[in-house]
């Protein structure tokens, strides 16, 4: 169990929020029958009342609360050196884009469902891992606001314009595979995986190229290809804990986009390829205190996407994005069981994209959080 309360600040290119509170809750009781066989069920809670940037459908957008509860279940059966893991996971995400909305009013509040299977086998040189799952993602808040207009627009322009162009547009399934080998070079554990995922909008209409002289939707439907690798190397150095993670993913896409008001038609708007490097340095110390600093990079390159100057106008070149984001943290026992825990964040995303009326492309941002914890 693990219960920390936490209050503090954020800035968003030097504007300050009131200060707010974060709260984070996990509850894990595992039940272990017997050598073989464990039951572990999981429970996860967060509210968070700090602004900032997530990614949501396919750009960063200003929230200001969210909150999200996970249940999950995981059975593993153990044979000699191999371990077969079941699981199922059901959550429920909570988001406020405005000071005034009410909680499941939110128009990226979402549910998700997944269940999946994975395989593991301990060898001498290493251990190696199989994964399949598959997730469900729903948006009940979030529908076309074309799909709602037949009694404001004409009959016959609704039915030109609402043809193949679907109403849960936000709403998907995927299947991910996974791959990985851990291995033990002393001093150092290494591991290297790679992920594959199968993404599908079941209602959510490919948009057409005016120039063809089609609809402004065909009758085909997003899906997306997600490949990634990730590479990750630690040591540790009692009382120093040293880590290195690198990762490189491909998101090809074939939903396009039409800028109406400019009459731009641009392919492959939400494929990108997306490089990151995260070193990090902890310290545990004897007392039970921790020490924590780390760094991520991030770089996205996206491939169809065209950069716009402050008025909206496009240029020729694609749109590329780089994120920084440092973190500080310590955590010092005031007991066995309880401590006193402190959190600095900063971020900076810079791009060569200029019109920000949709998503935040450059900005700065500040979260200071400071609070007790309880662990058990």
């Amino acid at each position: 169990m693990d219960l920390s309360v936490l209050g503090g600040k954020y800035y968003l290119d030097s504007d300050a929020a009131s200060f707010q509170g974060r709260v984070d809750a996990f509850f894990s009781p595992v039940i272990k029958f017997s050598d073989s066989h464990e039951f572990v069920p999981v429970y996860s809670g967060n509210y968070s009342g700090t602004q900032d940037i997530q990614e949501l459908v396919g750009g960063g957008v200003l929230t200001r609360q969210r909150q999200s509860q996970t249940l999950s279940f995981k059975y593993v059966y153990t044979s000699e050196f191999n371990k077969y893991k079941t699981r199922y996971s059901s959550s429920k995400a909570l988001v406020k884009e405005t000071k005034d909305e009410k909680w499941n009013k939110g128009l990226f509040d979402y549910k998700t469902m997944s269940f999946g299977f994975e395989a593991e086998q301990e060898r001498p040189r290493g251990t190696y891992s199989e994964a399949y799952d598959f997730y469900q993602v729903k948006y009940p808040n979030y529908a076309t606001l074309l799909s709602q207009s037949d009694t404001v627009i004409d009959t016959t322009t609704f039915n030109e314009l609402s043809a193949n162009a679907g109403t849960n547009t936000m709403d998907n399934t995927s299947h991910r595979v996974s791959f990985g080998y851990t291995w033990f070079p002393e001093p150092l554990v290494m591991n290297a995986s790679y992920d594959f995922t199968y993404r599908a909008y079941g209602d959510q209409a490919l948009v057409a190229n005016p120039a063809t002289g089609q609809s402004p939707f065909t009758s085909g439907k997003r899906h997306d290809l997600v490949h990634s690798l990730a590479l990750k190397i630690s040591r540790d150095m009692k009382p120093l804990r040293l880590s290195l993670n690198s990762s490189a993913s491909w998101l090809n896409s074939n939903q396009n986009s039409y800028d109406s008001s400019r009459t731009k038609y641009i392919k492959d708007y939400y494929s990108y390829i997306e490089l990151g490097l995260s070193p990090a340095i902890n310290f545990n110390l004897k007392d039970g205190a921790q020490f924590g600093l780390g760094v991520d990079w991030k770089r996205l390159y996206y491939l169809g996407r065209l950069k716009q100057n402050e008025g909206g106008n496009y240029g020729a070149s694609k749109i590329n994005q780089t994120i920084w984001l440092s973190s500080l943290f310590i955590r010092y026992p005031l007991t066995s069981n309880f401590f006193i825990r402190a959190s600095y964040n900063y971020q900076v995303s810079s791009s060569n994209m200029r019109y920000e009326a949709n998503y935040r492309y450059n900005y700065r941002s500040n979260t200071y959080l400071a609070g007790v914890e309880w662990e058990f």
